[in-house]
């Protein structure tokens, strides 16, 4: 299917959470089907920095004006997935250099496969 988009923004002072919203209303070309996906960013702190994660999310509604009321409801859920996956992203990526670490222990038993300098001045 074919859809026509119009973005729509709701500036929101009063919400802290959303101050604005943005919805794209999406109409089907030669139909009467029409979608409302809202939009949100993410905001979350990583080993480089606070990073933005562009969130979508499809609000049931009838008219934009309703779309804008649930915007919140809806948002709620998609934006939690999107921490926790996240979340679990990192964990998993700190696990794994974790398991990385080479002590002091282990190196020593690694040692035969490390070229010295002196492999080469005693001609070995």
């Amino acid at each position: 299917m074919i859809y026509r988009k119009q973005e729509f923004v709701q500036d929101e002072t009063d919400d802290p959470d959303f101050p604005i919203k943005v919805i794209d209303q999406l109409e089907q070309v030669g139909g009467d089907d029409v979608r409302f996906i809202g939009r949100a960013t993410l905001n979350m702190q990583t080993p480089i920095g606070i990073q933005q994660f562009p969130i979508s999310f499809e609000i049931e509604a009838d008219s934009i004006e309703e779309a804008f009321e649930d915007y919140v409801e809806a948002a709620g859920p998609r934006i939690e997935e999107v921490r926790q996956r996240v979340q679990e992203h990192l964990s998993k990526v700190r696990e794994d250099l974790t398991n990385r670490i080479i002590t002091p222990d282990q190196m020593q038993a690694q040692r035969r496969d490390i070229i010295s300098l002196d492999d080469f001045k005693n001609g070995n």
